[in-house]
């Protein structure tokens, strides 16, 4: 699908994209506004990389960090409608339950952030730089001990949704990207997005002007060198973590995401009716893969992406048909603002 821009004098998306992004330090963003199956905005300002002057573009691939999840959720309630896999499945070899009588952890909790588990285990690789592979994150969900039992309460964990892309690889009998590529990125034309990482072409990341890292012996999550007053980060296969942030992918392409969440396309990936089922409220207060919240009144849902420097974000207002994504290259970076002030440019404008 082509991207069609839409600039007039009360929706001046680009200036916006610029001016936030200036604010920010923020080396490049990317932006796709759409509304329905249209897209509205589709643009970028400054630079993928700095030493190259290479600039951001809405095909520069980023990393997706945590927006991953979101696709990591669609994998498995595609199996959960094709009757391979059920929400109230209990979830095997994971985790040692905290006192008598605990429920088991099932497929929704993990989906939901209500398993139990910890963030992050207990792996360090995001001074290490180093990520566990499936037998050491399967070694670990044996031997983990629960913060509280199933159900009980909202703790986000990556390591839960690590989880679920092990049982996307059992249940599918293939590796989780394989899976990701013919499931879902083909049949929405997601040609550039995938796993793992890192690939050619991919956008440097930054941290802050004058956050210069200096201990070499512990690298925050791949320290590179330095460039000008910022640091460059080196970027890493996120090995059995892929399914909870280390999907890559570019703004254009994470739109077509949006816009099949939204309901627009993609029946041969998910239902209409699963989709709105996403954004059903579940006993943790989160959709199934999706944050549930209010943007100046409005119910939407949304997610943010961290993966070292890069950051991203997405939004949507289902109301309205509105969807929103914003790329960024640097820790500086805050892609949530950028997005809501889009979503108000477009809300202003009554394009809605």
């Amino acid at each position: 699908m082509a991207a069609a821009l839409t600039v007039t004098s009360n929706n001046n998306f680009e200036t916006t994209v610029e001016e936030m992004r200036t604010e920010q330090s923020v080396p490049g963003v990317s932006a796709v506004v759409t509304l329905g199956d249209k897209i509205l905005y589709a643009g970028a300002s400054g630079v993928a990389d700095i030493n190259t002057d290479r600039p951001m573009t809405v095909n520069t691939v980023v990393y997706a960090g945590s927006l991953s999840k979101v696709f990591t959720s669609t994998l498995i309630l595609q199996l959960v409608e094709q009757n391979k896999l059920s929400l109230n499945d209990p979830v095997s070899e994971i985790a040692i339950q905290p006192g008598d009588n605990s429920p088991e952890i099932t497929v929704a909790h993990l989906l939901t952030h209500a398993g139990g588990l910890e963030r992050e285990g207990d792996f360090g690789y995001w001074f290490s730089g180093e990520f566990p592979d499936r037998a050491a994150l399967s070694r670990y969900l044996l031997s983990a001990k629960l913060r509280e039992p199933p159900g009980r309460s909202l703790h986000y964990s990556n390591v839960g949704y690590a989880k679920l892309g092990l049982i996307v690889e059992a249940v599918e009998g293939r590796p989780y990207h394989d899976v990701l590529r013919s499931e879902l990125l083909e049949p929405l034309g997601m040609a550039s997005s995938g796993a793992p990482g890192p690939i050619e072409g991919i956008a440097r990341g930054y941290t802050p002007v004058g956050r210069l890292i200096p201990d070499q012996q512990r690298p925050f999550a791949g320290v590179g060198r330095a460039v000008d007053d910022r640091h460059l980060r080196e970027y890493h296969d996120a090995k059995a973590m892929t399914p909870a942030f280390g999907i890559y992918a570019s703004a254009l392409d994470l739109s077509r995401l949006t816009r099949f969440l939204l309901g627009h396309g993609g029946d041969e990936v998910l239902s209409t009716t699963m989709r709105e089922r996403m954004r059903s409220r579940q006993p943790s207060g989160w959709g199934l893969g999706l944050k549930l919240g209010t943007l100046d009144g409005r119910s939407v849902a949304r997610h943010e992406g961290w993966f070292a420097a890069h950051r991203s974000h997405m939004l949507l207002d289902f109301k309205a048909d509105i969807s929103i994504v914003v790329m960024t290259n640097s820790d500086s970076g805050k892609p949530a603002e950028i997005a809501e002030a889009l979503h108000k440019l477009v809300l202003n404008a009554g394009l809605n």
